[in-house]
């Protein structure tokens, strides 16, 4: 018995080993002390946001909200200008640009001319009326740009084409009258030219530009009418009120290059020479053709 008793006095003696789950943590092992958003008055604790690396893009926004509530707020507004306003609905179109920063004005668009746009493609009214359109529907500046230089470059290729196509038709009309006229062309335009002339100078109009137009240029019928109607021209030549002086119709056609003969009587190789040889004798000297 006494053996059993100092067995169990021995054992009373040795030191039991604490649970696992009350050993205090080493030291090391401590997180830090992560500082408040918010102070003990309720308002963000300086540069607070600077923690989320994800919101340093909006640190200068988020810098202008001094409490939790304003941030809120805010964001309440965006949630309700989520939904596109429409142009009608000015006070809500006034927000909506307010909160997305919209320019304030539509001159403050300033739609600058695309860099190789032709003069026949800009025009700096439309320009005005668009940045108009685009400040009361909300569009935003950059956008609206990207639409000019869009329309520009695909104006300006419309344009070459267009072109393009204008030439290949002069060539084109300018063909049929070489084929159809032969040796006779050179001549045949020349006397469509100075057959403009005349009726230019009758009329009042300037057969220049009326000549280079390419619409005209690229239609041979053009061409033969005018060829057509000069030849009556000559055939009856054009008077007002009583029949001209013979004479001074003769020198006309001598010294007059607008005369629609003069150019076929002074040239002996021109086809209608002898026809205008003809008209001068007879109106000149009186002989019977």
């Amino acid at each position: 018995m006494k053996h059993d008793n100092d067995d169990m006095t021995a054992q009373s003696r040795t030191p039991q080993a604490q649970p696992a789950e009350h050993a205090p943590a080493p030291a090391d092992s401590a997180l830090p002390a992560v500082p408040p958003l918010v102070g003990n008055d309720g308002a963000f604790a300086p540069e607070w946001f600077a923690r989320f690396e994800e919101l340093q893009p909006y640190a200068a926004t988020l810098a202008k909200f001094r409490r939790p509530e304003a941030l809120a707020k805010s964001y309440a507004n965006l949630e309700r200008l989520r939904g596109y306003p429409g142009a009608p609905d000015s006070p809500r179109m006034a927000a909506f640009r307010a909160a997305v920063g919209l320019p304030e004005t539509a001159a403050d668009y300033a739609l600058p001319r695309p860099d190789g746009t032709p003069d026949e493609l800009w025009n700096e009214a439309l320009a005005a009326s668009l940045a108009q359109v685009a400040y009361e529907h909300g569009v935003p500046a950059p956008a609206m740009a990207a639409l000019c230089e869009h329309y520009s470059a695909e104006g300006k290729r419309a344009l070459d084409e267009a072109r393009l196509a204008q030439s290949a038709a002069i060539e084109q009309a300018e063909a049929e009258l070489q084929q159809d006229w032969g040796i006779r062309y050179e001549d045949n335009m020349r006397t469509v030219g100075s057959f403009l002339q005349h009726l230019g100078e009758r009329a009042g109009v300037d057969v220049a530009a009326l000549a280079e137009n390419p619409a005209l240029r690229a239609n041979a019928d053009f061409a033969r009418l005018m060829l057509a109607a000069a030849s009556m021209l000559e055939e009856a030549p054009l008077h007002q009120g009583s029949e001209p002086d013979g004479r001074a119709e003769a020198h006309r056609i001598a010294h007059d290059p607008s005369h629609p003969l003069h150019e076929a009587y002074m040239r002996t190789s021109h086809p209608r020479h002898r026809y205008a040889n003809e008209q001068y004798d007879r109106l000149a000297f009186g002989r019977p053709l």
